[in-house]
């Protein structure tokens, strides 16, 4: 029996152990570290389910539906049981992945950027309401193989409220985001969160103000994990 989950660095819990007045130097020795008191795993001990991870630090959407298809599909697959629960963390779509010839894989690529191929993606070949409908329809697919094998699966939106046109089954708090309902604001952001450490969004700022997100990359703090799991865990067995 496992709880199943795809994400971000917010699902993964870069950062869960900050302590207040870490220095960056010290935070980032022990930003990446696993924890057991990041949400998927307190979630996991809540449920009385083993954590079966793929959310990555710095993933997009497009690299976690790529996961889930070389999890679900590939040769090595993983069979999903009835037992099994499925929790997909919705991130920034200002995020993409290209394959790397020279690191003989993919890379993950931040938009924009003021260089290189980021840029030309940025300028060029990126619209966030395309970008947004196609994550929608992405969602609505995966919705029907967890429906035909007979196993939960859940969606939220990690830190922006994305909204679709089209009704999304099994998805959390509407079209409202993870960040919203920790700091219970569901006013309209003043700006897109891209999930960069320096960003100056309203939200992210009465985060960090509440304590919930430390101050230097805007991950979730210990209290910040406990109060998503608790909001995930009360959703979750609403379902």
């Amino acid at each position: 029996m496992r709880l199943i989950t795809f994400g971000d660095s917010w699902v993964l819990g870069v950062g869960t152990e900050y302590q207040d007045g870490m220095s960056r130097a010290d935070y980032e020795n022990i930003a990446w570290d696993e924890s057991k008191n990041c949400f998927r795993q307190l979630l996991s001990k809540s449920l009385g389910l083993e954590n079966y991870n793929l959310s990555i630090k710095g993933s997009s959407n497009q690299t976690q539906f790529r996961l889930a298809l070389n999890t679900f599909f590939s040769k090595d697959k993983i069979y999903p049981v009835t037992s099994d629960i499925v929790l997909w963390g919705i991130t920034s779509v200002y995020r993409t992945e290209l394959w790397h010839n020279d690191m003989s894989g993919f890379k993950s690529i931040f938009l924009p950027d003021n260089a290189g191929i980021s840029k030309i993606l940025a300028t060029q070949h990126h619209n966030e309401k395309e970008e947004i409908k196609i994550l929608g329809q992405q969602m609505r697919l995966w919705n029907s193989y967890f429906k035909s094998i007979n196993v939960k699966n859940y969606w939220f939106n990690v830190f922006n409220d994305h909204s679709w046109d089209i009704e999304i089954d099994n998805l959390f708090f509407q079209n409202s985001s993870l960040l919203s309902e920790m700091i219970n604001d569901h006013k309209d952001n003043d700006s897109y969160h891209r999930s960069i450490w320096e960003d100056p969004d309203r939200k992210i700022k009465i985060a960090k103000d509440l304590k919930l997100v430390n101050p230097i990359s805007g991950h979730p703090t210990r209290d910040g994990h406990k109060t998503i799991a608790d909001i995930l865990l009360k959703e979750m067995q609403g379902a």
